[in-house]
């Protein structure tokens, strides 16, 4: 999801369970465009969602989710809190509580039931938050979903951060980070840290799918600016690599395709953009 006429930046994830249970994860930085992008995947019917997941308190993160707990009726809001609530998460907080939607912090450990079938596990953060630093993304809200046929890890901003992919990397049973697809999303003109090939090398994915963070209000007025970002080096699709340590690995960036579509029958998997 981005705003009209800007590059596509910052990620809405919606979950559609066979059970007809819904979860959205992130809004993306524009109210709008999210709501199109709602109203184009669900019933005209349909004016709730069971969970609504917040990662971190980023702009690009939090955006359309205000208009969201407005505009339907939500079962319960997720999140791993602040150390430090900034002006948007205080705001955020405000209106959950000012329309008495369900509110829970949740931490590593935890487990959201999504219906009968699928289940989002918490990696990250633990519940003694980290201070100092980028504690936004070093405490952002790592999930892996897991289904019938089908498991994805949700890195989500954390990508940036070496300090969660080390504690990640080392803190977390390597049988929680299997993953068909890892889903992550990197700052324009950044290099993702070097810990993130340790988690996707234990992870070993099939494929990674890449969304640009939201651009800085100088990006936004640089003339050709493009959200594309370099796949060179932790991201290299190495699918004829032959190099022992790395894995076999595609690369889908919606800077280039867009919304992507994930579907599963519970034995067969695809991925494709929309």
């Amino acid at each position: 999801v981005a705003p009209a006429g800007q590059p596509a930046q910052g990620e809405a994830i919606l979950i559609r369970t066979p059970d007809h249970k819904t979860a959205l994860i992130d809004g993306g930085l524009d109210a709008v465009s999210l709501a199109q992008q709602l109203d184009s995947r669900l019933p005209s019917w349909q004016r709730t969602l069971d969970f609504v997941l917040l990662t971190t308190a980023r702009p690009d993160d939090i955006g359309g989710l205000q208009d969201v707990v407005t505009r339907y009726q939500i079962g319960e809001v997720l999140d791993a809190g602040m150390l430090h609530p900034n002006a948007t998460y205080a705001s955020w907080r405000h209106v959950i509580a000012q329309r008495a939607i369900p509110y829970q912090a949740v931490f590593q450990g935890a487990s959201i039931a999504l219906g009968a079938q699928v289940v989002l596990q918490v990696l990250w953060p633990p519940s003694s938050l980290h201070k100092g630093g980028d504690e936004e993304r070093s405490n952002a809200l790592l999930l892996r979903l897991v289904a019938p046929g089908l498991s994805m890890l949700f890195l989500g901003a954390a990508a940036q951060s070496s300090y969660a992919l080390g504690m990640v990397r080392n803190s977390i049973n390597t049988n929680y980070l299997h993953a068909q697809i890892v889903d992550i999303v990197g700052a324009v003109g950044k290099k993702f840290p070097i810990e993130l090939t340790d988690v996707l090398q234990l992870a070993h994915p099939s494929w990674i799918v890449v969304t640009p963070a939201a651009l800085s209000a100088k990006q936004r007025h640089v003339p050709g600016i493009t959200t594309q970002l370099p796949m060179t080096g932790v991201l290299a699709d190495t699918t004829n690599t032959t190099d022992a340590g790395l894995a076999d690995w595609h690369v889908l960036q919606t800077a280039q395709v867009g919304s992507v579509e994930v579907s599963s029958d519970g034995v067969h998997w695809n991925i494709s953009p929309m």
